[in-house]
């Protein structure tokens, strides 16, 4: 069974591009079929020679990655999104894993990194910078798109929660001491502060006030009964 990687590189940038070439060219089970330098070329690519990974610069002249993504999923093609970016653009990298993207890689990150990130997404395993801050939400979100047809919309925070952190966070809005929800959950108050510290953390806020807060507008968007759509079980 042939295991070599079909690979496609779409870059503005002419010596990047041709660095890589060289790179992956000296990796035995890589093989760069063709490169692209703007969105027409990169969509005409993909769907003539349909490489099992395209690297994708996040910014191609004129044109983000989400449009060409939306392109290759509206054809149902087989090529897995791999967005290679200069900087950690959390809202960019986000809408790509939306758009269907299996993972992103920084443009300063080794060439072995690279080399390994685009053997996972070639076997459909998503990829993430454990570095940044948004790693798990974009895994979330790249799992969703590719079990959907939709493109997914805006993601909560609270995704990120287990039932267990959720539970906890529900209790803190109300107002309840760590030593108040220990009694009603039977753990400790130690306990409770550890799952408060994990949660504030999650939710990229401060204190007990900004998570309450969050809390109550992801209610006001999606519902009172609805907050358990948010979840991911632990």
């Amino acid at each position: 069974m042939d295991s070599t990687i079909r690979l496609a590189i779409a870059d503005a940038n002419t010596l990047l591009r041709e660095g890589l070439k060289r790179l992956l060219h000296d990796v035995k089970d890589f093989l760069v079929i063709g490169e692209a330098a703007n969105d027409v070329e990169t969509v005409d690519l993909v769907e003539q020679l349909r490489p099992d990974v395209l690297l994708l610069d996040r910014d191609l002249p004129n044109v983000e990655a989400v449009p060409i993504q939306l392109a290759i999923k509206e054809q149902n093609l087989p090529t897995k999104v791999l967005i290679l970016s200069l900087f950690p653009d959390q809202s960019k990298i986000l809408n790509s894993a939306r758009a269907g993207a299996r993972g992103y890689i920084l443009k300063s990150t080794p060439f072995a990194v690279l080399a390994e990130a685009i053997r996972e997404v070639s076997r459909g395993r998503i990829w993430v910078d454990s570095h940044t801050g948004f790693a798990d939400i974009f895994a979330l979100l790249a799992d969703r798109a590719s079990t959907s047809n939709e493109i997914e919309g805006e993601i909560s925070l609270l995704d990120l929660l287990s039932r267990k952190e959720l539970a906890i966070l529900n209790l803190i809005a109300r107002g309840m001491t760590n030593e108040d929800i220990g009694k009603k959950l039977l753990v400790s108050p130690k306990t409770v502060k550890t799952h408060a510290s994990n949660i504030f953390d999650k939710l990229k806020v401060k204190n007990r006030t900004e998570a309450a807060l969050l809390l109550m507008q992801a209610r006001s968007r999606y519902g009172q009964g609805d907050p358990g759509r948010l979840l991911r079980t632990a």
